[in-house]
């Protein structure tokens, strides 16, 4: 019988997909601000590589924009509370009746779902 080979957990090559560099400190702020390095790029009109070394602390962000940051994170936390607001009204709506049967199923009637509660009626299911 062949000898077996055993498995490596840990492959040679990373995976194209998986972080080369730590992240930098600030890559929550300018995420959830802009959603990439490019978009921040455009606002601040600075190449992508200076707002990725902002992220990193490789040099010192501008007042100007830490002052837009702020005003943008504010705006995406009121946004998120609208939005979770009205997500929290439409829980709170009724359900709608199912619309009418029409064309040739519109003298039929739809039987309602039955749940079963009780031990023997989930054994009648089966």
């Amino acid at each position: 019988m062949p000898p077996v080979m055993p498995s490596r957990s840990d492959h040679v090559t990373s995976s194209r997909f998986e972080r080369r560099l730590p992240g930098g400190k600030h890559d929550l702020i300018f995420k959830v601000a802009f959603g990439s390095d490019g978009a921040a790029a455009r606002v601040f009109r600075v190449s992508r590589m200076t707002i990725w070394r902002w992220r990193h602390e490789q040099a010192a962000i501008p007042k100007r924009v830490l002052d837009d940051l702020r005003s943008s994170l504010q705006t995406k936390v009121e946004e998120a509370r609208a939005a979770q607001n009205e997500f929290d009204n439409f829980l709170k709506l009724p359900a709608k009746p199912p619309c009418p049967l029409s064309g040739c199923c519109a003298g039929l009637h739809r039987k309602t779902k039955k749940i079963p509660t009780t031990p023997e009626e989930w054994a009648a299911l089966d």
